[in-house]
């Protein structure tokens, strides 16, 4: 049977994992795998306020379980998908206690930062993030997305901005998200026909981005 749900995971089928693994843990109500893989169900079905209700359910039940860590990202994944931004960034901090430079939990947190309008505490974070893993891919887009988003960046900051996302592009050159960071920061410098270059690249990709889409309107205007 846990053939079953597993398979049912692995295609998508979510909803029916879920019925699947129900039935499982009333067979066996102790096996945290089960209960761990119930909340990954209920987080890719939307369902955050039951994946946190699982996920405090393993915390509590189960310290040592083998994904304690993924347990608690998730968690603090699910409360940012409720835009619960206090409790996701309580605990962020106290995660962080324990995992001082984890690249995820300070991901999340600048995260919260950016959608908070706290833009130069999003743009430390990054940088703190790349200074311990310089390959991080999101954090090399965003941070030059944060620093051009910026009103007034100084030369050093539109050149750290550049840096970053020719070094994120070069890591992923068609990624769409890049490319828009990219062709963003191209425009706000007002190298307008290497923006537009920049975004058509990107819809290539996805033809139907809406953040693609708006920024090649805006050109046009």
């Amino acid at each position: 049977m846990a053939e079953d749900y597993v398979g049912y995971m692995q295609k998508g089928n979510y909803a029916l994992a879920l019925t699947l693994i129900d039935k499982e843990i009333n067979n066996s109500p102790n096996d945290p795998v089960l209960h761990y893989n119930f909340a990954l169900c209920c987080f890719q079905t939307k369902n955050f306020k039951k994946s946190i209700q699982v996920f405090d359910h393993i915390i509590q039940e189960y310290p040592k379980f083998i994904e304690i860590d993924n347990v608690y990202r998730l968690k603090v994944f699910s409360y940012i998908e409720l835009k619960d931004w206090d409790s996701a960034e309580k605990l962020i901090q106290e995660r962080l206690k324990l995992s001082l430079n984890d690249p995820k939990l300070l991901s999340f947190l600048a995260h919260i930062y950016e959608y908070t309008h706290r833009l130069n505490e999003a743009i430390e974070i990054h940088r703190r993030i790349l200074q311990g893993t310089p390959d991080y891919r999101n954090s090399l887009n965003s941070l030059g997305y944060l620093l051009a988003l910026k009103e007034h960046p100084t030369e050093a900051e539109k050149k750290e901005a550049i840096e970053s996302l020719k070094k994120a592009l070069m890591y992923d050159p068609e990624n769409p998200a890049y490319l828009d960071s990219f062709g963003f920061l191209l425009q706000k410098s007002g190298n307008l026909e290497s923006a537009w270059k920049a975004f058509q690249k990107g819809l290539k990709q996805n033809p139907n981005h809406p953040v693609l889409l708006e920024r090649l309107k805006s050109l046009r205007k």
